[in-house]
């Protein structure tokens, strides 16, 4: 943790950001409790460091409040006595909180029924007031989600992958290494058994175990040594500096953990940009690990003798292509690097001060002003791979809400802010409205008249004839587009592929579609990718109005954003049920949402 906490907040000031770390004075395990010094620079990183008292497990430190007053955002690393104090002061500091969970705190079996009481309890309770969680691995994303359904966001650690950058032996050799802390659910146990069962194969292998202490001394694991037989086949080496490691991977080519728990496992992807092979245990963590990258192999360390039997067999072929093996470790590694994980963060953290983008109902809604959309637009215009708009009002939040479907349809698109139900979850949520009211109705007239592309358009929704009344119009309004195509929006199945073709065969760059929502989002996430269109707009009644088939509101009433109230008297039997139903059911799952915490979609993931 400690690792993640430095290369985040050096990314985070590489950033330009103001960074200060809060954490303890003395170290866990330090047997002589030396007093660390109450406030460092540590190349230009501010740590402050405060007293404590109680269980190393619980540690009590009140000082925190004295040093978040300034912050923007609070970030705590695990769930101790930061995690739950904060989030019970809340009140009173008044900061944006957020969490990545490392594994929560069941990495050993201490207290396994309590935790289990606590777990749903003390600690949902406590996340309702995090604006934001990030779980560092799938194991984690799954146990957190199971407390709490929205604000989350899977963000898996990072790995300085330049610290031991090509460090692993050139040549292969029978050296393995264990990276990580001395304690009990790393099972430096099996790891050494395991060792030991594999020289009675070849007793040509070593092992080097390299780590601070926890719960375990390094007198305890000598004795796990003496205890297997094979204590002179066994180095033990107790917090070294980041150089000594280098030299020590230098003489290995495997990196093993035997671990019955990671939130992560970063110790074997940072084995990995050593280029060192990786045999690691059955757990989750590492399983998607090999997945993921190919590299290394899982084996069952609760059977040494099978585990040793497994490996000696495939080592004659890692041996052989060692090269190559240990260039894809490194390679592999690379995807863990923190440039990219920092990336996220900044995401998560701009998410939780609704800067960029507001999660509302669990849906990202995009943050702009009107001459900023049309220029995301035009950008979005030049990528090859196409973009879906959708303008959220209340009516689509509360659908995304009651539909998986339109949800996952909605956190695939760009989604623009739409009405004055969004705008008042916004000041409920976020202390502040959008920047502007980016209804497609009028939006789509204005970015056809601003943007830099000329656009080939294709309309299809309406009853028969309205999409072609509205093209004439369109064609006054912006006539350097070209109309390639209209359609209505009536389509059977075989209708719809038929449709999906002669868009394609028209070669046109936009796609606007009114089917009213939910089914014009599903629409175009089913069926823009194979319409070769590179931007695709649910428009909603865009074509009814600019048809003159339905009036718009007087100047004045939109002004006054009573559009949806004139709209309802025009159409009471089809829209009484969406206004006066479904705007309160609306405020209300705000409302939860707000006592909720969740200032974070699970979309930026």
């Amino acid at each position: 943790m400690e690792s993640v906490v430095w290369e985040l907040a050096t990314a985070q000031r590489h950033k330009a950001h103001d960074v200060q770390v809060v954490t303890l004075n003395r170290v866990f395990g330090d047997d002589s409790a030396m007093t660390l010094p109450a406030r460092e620079n540590l190349d230009g990183l501010d740590v402050v460091r405060i007293p404590f008292f109680g269980s190393s497990r619980y540690p009590i430190a009140w000082r925190v409040m004295r040093h978040i007053g300034a912050a923007d955002i609070v970030h705590v690393h695990g769930l101790d006595f930061f995690f739950d104090f904060l989030a019970w002061m809340a009140p009173l500091h008044r900061r944006h909180l957020v969490v990545s969970t490392h594994g929560g705190y069941f990495h050993t079996g201490y207290a396994a029924r309590l935790k289990r009481l606590y777990f749903p309890t003390i600690t949902r309770l406590s996340l309702s007031r995090y604006a934001g969680v990030a779980t560092v691995s799938e194991a984690d994303d799954r146990l957190f989600r199971s407390i709490r359904s929205r604000g989350i966001s899977l963000i898996e650690n990072g790995v300085n992958i330049d610290k031991y950058r090509n460090a692993a032996a050139h040549v292969p050799t029978k050296v393995m290494i264990a990276l990580g802390r001395f304690s009990s659910n790393k099972r430096l146990d099996r790891v050494i058994a395991f060792v030991a069962a594999l020289r009675r194969h070849d007793p040509e292998w070593r092992l080097k175990i390299v780590g601070r202490p926890a719960d375990l001394s390094m007198a305890d694991v000598v004795a796990l040594a003496d205890a297997a037989g094979i204590r002179d086949a066994v180095e033990v080496f107790t917090s070294p500096s980041d150089l000594k490691i280098r030299k020590l991977l230098g003489e290995c080519s495997v990196v093993v953990s035997g671990s019955d728990y990671e939130g992560f496992g970063l110790a074997a992807v940072e084995g990995m940009s050593a280029g060192l092979f990786p045999v690691l245990s059955d757990i989750p963590p590492f399983r998607r690990l090999v997945e993921q990258t190919g590299q290394g192999m899982i084996v069952d360390f609760s059977n040494p003798r099978s585990a040793a039997a497994e490996f000696q067999s495939c080592w004659q072929e890692i041996a052989a292509h060692y090269d190559s093996q240990r260039s894809a470790a490194m390679a592999a590694a690379g995807n863990y690097a923190w440039d990219r994980v920092s990336e996220q963060y900044e995401t998560f953290y701009q998410s939780v001060l609704g800067t960029k983008v507001r999660a509302i109902l669990d849906v990202p809604v995009g943050v702009t002003t009107i001459p900023e959309a049309v220029e995301l637009l035009d950008d979005r215009v030049q990528n090859e791979a196409p973009s879906t708009v959708i303008f959220a009002n209340a009516h689509t939040l509360n659908q995304a809400t009651s539909s998986e479907r339109t949800h996952a349809a909605l956190r695939k698109a760009i989604v623009f802010n739409d009405g004055v139900g969004v705008d008042i979850a916004s000041r409920l949520l976020f202390g502040k409205s959008f920047p502007d009211n980016m209804n497609g109705t009028d939006f789509v007239p204005y970015y056809l008249k601003q943007t830099r592309h000329r656009l080939r358009i294709f309309l299809l929704g309406g009853v028969p004839g309205i999409a072609e009344r509205a093209a004439e119009n369109l064609a006054n309004i912006a006539p350097h587009h070209e109309i390639v195509g209209c359609s209505h929006g009536y389509l059977s199945p075989r209708g719809t592929v038929d449709m999906v073709e002669r868009i394609r065969q028209s070669q046109a760059d936009l796609l606007l579609v009114a089917m009213g929502d939910p089914k014009q989002e599903l629409w175009l996430t089913d069926h823009l990718p194979k319409t070769g269109c590179r931007l695709g707009i649910g428009v909603g009644g865009l074509f009814d109005f600019m048809a003159g088939a339905v009036p718009r509101a007087p100047a004045w009433v939109q002004s006054m954003r009573l559009e949806w109230l004139y709209r309802m008297m025009q159409e009471p039997r089809r829209l009484w049920r969406r206004y006066l139903v479904g705007m309160p059911i609306f405020l209300l799952r705000v409302g939860k949402q707000w006592i909720g915490g969740a200032r974070v979609s699970g979309a930026m993931e």
